[in-house]
């Protein structure tokens, strides 16, 4: 075994003895050479449904994988014309498992998700008058989720589609963690540090973004031993498309935000890159996307894209 590899393994086990929540969840080796081997074609993964899932209106938004007694769960944040809702899936049996609802009319829409152990962030917006949203903190892991009980709510209110919260993401750094929220469209991103021990949330910066960024569906946030990155989901020309984006040094805080990268996904069996999309870092340091159909129907399409 060379003596980089060994090196890297100890900065990794440093990392998680530090801050055992993060666990291999959000950080890789080197995020602009993970990105880059995404291998472009899907893995199909069909799921039985047999909830009666509202789609009025509406349709998946964002997609996590979490791990619950030991088995992998997908995590569909959804809207519809009454409801914002998370549809939970078994992978192990493909099937789904509960429908949880998180807020009602007229906070109907929840958006793009992410999961930073132990905890799930996503943007509940009122999606008619676009005036007002609520970003959530649930912690998963002590059953806050299915209780629909947030452990931090970010309010936020301003003009039609300066506040709203369609995709959310973050990310857990040494002593506390940061967040994303994108109003409509992802036209403008706000920056908060959020505290969980202490429940507290600081607005750090507000970015407009240039006008060749897509209408990001989905926004995640990763790391690796020197950055801090952002990957934006939304489609183009039939295809799915992820654009990564250099967000801050890891040191400190100090926005670069600079797209870096773009690459095409190709989207099988009706899964759109417009609909639930999220990333994963699973326990070998892989990076992995994973996506769905649209809308909730009998039958569920999950892609599943792994990095070579």
């Amino acid at each position: 075994m060379g003596q980089h590899h060994i090196l890297k393994i100890l900065f990794i086990i440093a990392i998680i003895w530090l801050n055992p929540s993060l666990g291999f969840s959000q950080y890789v080796a080197n995020v602009p050479e993970a990105f880059k081997s995404l291998n472009s074609e899907p893995e199909l993964i069909l799921i039985n449904n047999k909830i009666k899932v509202p789609s009025e209106s509406g349709h998946f938004q964002g997609v996590q994988l979490i791990e619950k007694r030991g088995t992998e769960k997908l995590l569909v944040s959804g809207s519809s014309l009454t409801k914002a809702y998370v549809l939970q899936i078994n992978l192990k049996k493909r099937k789904t498992d509960k429908l949880i609802t998180l807020m009602t009319d007229p906070y109907r829409h929840a958006g793009g998700i992410q999961v930073s152990e132990p905890y799930m962030i996503v943007g509940i917006e009122d999606n008619i008058l676009k005036t007002t949203s609520k970003v959530c903190l649930y912690y998963y892991s002590n059953n806050a989720l299915n209780k629909r009980q947030p452990n931090i709510i970010i309010e936020r209110e301003g003009q039609p589609k300066q506040k709203t919260a369609g995709a959310t993401g973050l990310l857990a750094l040494a002593s506390n963690y940061l967040a994303v929220v994108a109003n409509w469209d992802s036209r403008n991103w706000d920056f908060y540090q959020i505290d969980t021990e202490k429940g507290e949330h600081k607005f750090l910066y507000s970015f407009t973004a240039p006008n060749d960024w897509g209408s990001y569906q989905s926004i995640n946030l990763i790391k690796d031993d020197s950055a801090i990155y952002a990957i934006g989901f939304h489609k183009k020309d039939f295809a799915g498309k992820a654009d990564l984006i250099l967000v801050s040094k890891l040191e400190s805080f100090e926005p670069i935000m600079e797209k870096v990268d773009s690459k095409s996904f190709n989207c099988k069996n009706g899964v759109d890159f417009n609909a639930a999309v999220g990333l994963q870092v699973d326990s070998e340091g892989k990076l992995i996307i994973w996506s769905t159909q649209a809308d909730p129907g009998r039958s569920i399409t999950v892609n599943r894209f792994i990095q070579k």
